[in-house]
């Protein structure tokens, strides 16, 4: 993996808006398009691959079952691998023996996450890993050298669409999508999702789209001196302004806001939305004349939840175990008094939702204690962030350990 991501890369720009150019109509499903008018389709992967770019995102983008739910589990396998063929190929051509990435695309669904799935609105977690997977080995049976996971709107999904991917052995890339105020739609910070997603084993984490580069690098400073792994910027070139109305970027004026997000620390640079051939042109010439930012030291000893990291002092001091009832939040917040650590004990699967609904009204990393290797590893696969392990149970401390190290939890 490592030898496969050297940075600086540059990754490619959008499909979507060169498909409606070449007169994809609207509403049309750009990876059904691409299948339909292939011509077009490789035109522009030989166009991204003259342009210079290191990674090309295959076409596949929305193609799992819960984004298609309309199409069988064998269309979709057939045109996830049919795209990555159709890629490959377009590249090749263009390339000239220069070693070009293929990665498969998968997309955030957008769909809240109910792990009962009680209110008939949400999906499950487990529904979500197993759309994802059924993509992730279609991609990979395709030919896929990488997996890009990008658009998540929150950690739970970037955690589904993580453990789904990893089982693939292909290295995995996730992107947020933010506001302007660098929020996911479930509030979701790139600081702690660089935490969680880099400990789960992510190969590169960063932002997509986001209303383009302008604001983006504040977000890639705060995250640098986190950042075990590198760290990703793929902004649009076309995007809505404060008034609602549309701003496009030219070209030149693209590359300039994008050296910002080089100095702020990004290594894998491309564009998204509006960002064709000419953008991603200039962004190769960009990417080779400057250094790679990275910071001096490099601190993985936090945890997270979706919206705020949580940077662990030498000495730990657990609240007393918090009980998973109604009045879980106010026992975190009073936890705060006297302790620099949240002790929650799970004794059931109920729990694990009450920990998930409570949690953001922590301002303190939250430790689990259970005495059932099975709750621990239930919490830890679903929870939206990074969680301290009380190893102090029934349950052998070796298990308990190795459970926390397989979702990237901390044990103590």
């Amino acid at each position: 993996m490592e030898t496969l991501l050297q940075p600086p890369l540059l990754l490619d720009g959008a499909a979507a808006t060169a498909y409606r150019k070449a007169g994809m109509p609207a509403g049309a499903v750009p990876a059904f398009w691409a299948l339909e008018h292939p011509d077009m389709a490789g035109d522009l992967v030989r166009r991204y691959t003259a342009a210079g770019c290191d990674v090309l995102y295959a076409p596949t983008f929305g193609l799992s079952p819960l984004s298609r739910p309309e199409r069988s589990a064998d269309e979709l396998r057939d045109a996830n691998r049919r795209l990555l063929l159709l890629t490959r190929r377009s590249a090749e051509k263009e390339a000239a023996g220069r070693r070009v990435l293929i990665a498969g695309d998968l997309a955030g669904v957008g769909l809240p996450i109910d792990a009962e799935n009680r209110d008939g609105h949400g999906i499950s977690f487990d529904r979500l890993v197993d759309s994802y997977a059924v993509q992730a080995a279609a991609l990979k049976e395709g030919g896929a050298d990488l997996l890009v996971c990008e658009t998540l709107t929150g950690l739970s999904e970037a955690r589904a669409a993580l453990l789904a991917c990893r089982e693939t052995g292909l290295p995995v890339l996730l992107s947020l999508t933010v506001d302007r105020e660098g929020e996911a739609r479930t509030g979701a910070r790139l600081l702690p999702a660089v935490i969680t997603m880099q400990s789960l084993g992510a190969a590169a984490v960063g932002l997509n789209c986001s209303f383009g580069p302008i604001g983006m690098a504040e977000w890639l400073e705060d995250a640098l001196p986190y950042a075990a792994v590198p760290l990703l910027a793929k902004p649009a070139a076309s995007f809505p302004g404060e008034d609602g109305r549309m701003v496009s970027l030219d070209p030149t004026h693209f590359a300039e806001e994008a050296e910002r997000l080089l100095a702020a620390g990004a290594s894998l640079l491309g564009g998204c939305c509006g960002a064709g051939p000419e953008h991603l042109a200039l962004l190769r010439g960009l990417l080779d004349r400057h250094p790679i930012v990275a910071s001096p030291e490099i601190d993985t000893q936090a945890a997270a939840g979706e919206r705020e990291a949580f940077f662990l002092s030498d000495d730990l001091e657990p609240s007393k175990p918090l009980i998973c009832d109604s009045e879980l939040a106010d026992s975190l917040i009073e936890a705060e008094e006297e302790a620099n650590v949240a002790l929650v004990h799970i004794a059931c699967r109920e729990d694990i939702d009450t920990l998930i609904a409570a949690s953001p009204m922590s301002r303190l990393p939250i430790a689990i204690n259970t005495d059932s290797a099975g709750l621990l590893e239930e919490t830890l696969r679903r929870y939206p962030g990074r969680l301290l392990v009380d190893t102090m149970s029934e349950e052998d401390t070796a298990l308990l350990e190795e459970i926390a190290a397989r979702y990237g939890a901390i044990s103590f």
